[in-house]
């Protein structure tokens, strides 16, 4: 559910800079870190399952009145493959947060690693297919996890408090992200009411 509240304040925040600053380039450069993993777990997954791929394009562009900040042309598959590399960087991104969360250093390098935390996260989704994709590892995870309770299979014992507290960890950068985007939002409808 929080996934689904951070695409749609991800997806406002944007467009609300865009329309205030009308320069897509620096929206770009804010999120280039998220913007290419994302793409490029787009790729990447395509070529580990052998799906011919294009250009990897990290040009921002304006189309229909939608703000495309990068795309990756991948050739049409099955719909199972395909499924997966739209899902790729979901994953990508949750590991990466996982990472930032688990070996942050603290000090003055936390505020990189809040900043890589916020455009990771922020970039996670950048079209409701990629959504709809990112709810399939999830969907799975809770399956394995009902069958393990089903046939009565003990899980190893370190895996549940390790699931729970990356789980944790992940709800917490996603409730962190989602606030940062919320607090920007509001001056951001402020200064664009006043101009009106």
């Amino acid at each position: 559910m929080s996934a689904i509240f951070l695409f749609l304040s991800s997806q406002a925040l944007l467009s609300r800079l865009y329309r205030l600053v009308k320069n897509i380039n620096l929206i770009f450069f804010l999120l280039l870190p998220g913007i290419f993993l994302h793409e490029f777990s787009h790729i990447l997954s395509a070529e580990l399952l052998q799906v011919r791929t294009g250009a990897l394009n990290l040009k921002p562009e304006l189309k229909d009145g939608h703000l495309t900040l990068g795309s990756a042309q991948i050739a049409q598959t099955d719909p199972f493959r395909l499924t997966l590399i739209g899902a790729a960087p979901f994953i990508a991104g949750v590991a990466v947060l996982w990472l930032l969360i688990k070996f942050n250093p603290g000090g003055w390098w936390q505020i990189l690693f809040w900043y890589l935390e916020f455009t990771v996260a922020n970039t996670l989704f950048s079209s409701p297919s990629d959504l709809q994709s990112a709810g399939i590892p999830l969907i799975l995870v809770l399956i394995l996890l009902g069958v393990f309770q089903l046939t009565n299979i003990n899980l190893p014992i370190t895996l549940l408090p390790f699931l729970t507290n990356s789980f944790s960890s992940l709800a917490s950068v996603f409730a962190y992200t989602l606030v940062i985007n919320l607090v920007l939002l509001l001056p951001l409808k402020l200064f664009s009411l006043t101009q009106r």
